[in-house]
């Protein structure tokens, strides 16, 4: 029941503000041939600093932060809500989720591939705690992501972003 709740809250959360941003259907996403392969150490250790980075905005609520960790034409895609895209839509979203909820959780590498020069894919998990801002209410949280990224002007971005809960065990 507990995790039901926490769960339900953080869709909640995201249905209410995720509507509110419009979306819009990619534009440009490249296709390639490559074969994925593991990543070099320097570029896993550019990849998990982002991922840091991403971390670090969201346990602070910091939209701006957050959005500036995506390429402009960047999606968030969040179970049972429409697609956030591009800076405006991500802006406003973020800014939604970090008035309703406070999150403190930790991301967990499960797997860094290298699709080519300039994409890349990364696998993770998380686990922490949701703060509802409304009535301070703490849950449990946990969520396995899957974020695509690109390469822009020498950095990794985030290009794509979903994720969805799983249950965690009760204590």
């Amino acid at each position: 029941m507990k995790t039901s709740l926490a769960v339900a809250a953080a869709c909640l959360a995201l249905q209410v503000v995720v509507p509110a941003a419009q979306a819009q259907q990619p534009q440009g996403a490249l296709a390639t041939s490559h074969q994925p392969h593991a990543a070099d150490p320097r570029q896993r250790a550019d990849i998990e600093q982002l991922l840091n980075m991403y971390q670090r905005a969201l346990n602070t609520g910091d939209a701006q932060a957050a959005v500036k960790l995506y390429t402009d034409d960047g999606v968030l895609m969040a179970p049972g809500n429409p697609a956030a895209v591009g800076s405006q839509a991500l802006q406003q979203t973020y800014a939604g989720i970090f008035q309703a909820i406070a999150l403190n959780i930790k991301f967990e590498i499960a797997e860094t591939q290298l699709l080519s020069h300039e994409w890349a894919l990364l696998r993770t998990t998380s686990t922490g705690v949701i703060k509802i801002l409304a009535n301070g209410a703490e849950i449990l949280e946990g969520n396995q992501e899957l974020f695509l990224l690109r390469k822009e002007d020498g950095q990794w971005k985030i290009a794509r972003y979903s994720f969805s809960s799983f249950l965690l065990p009760t204590n």
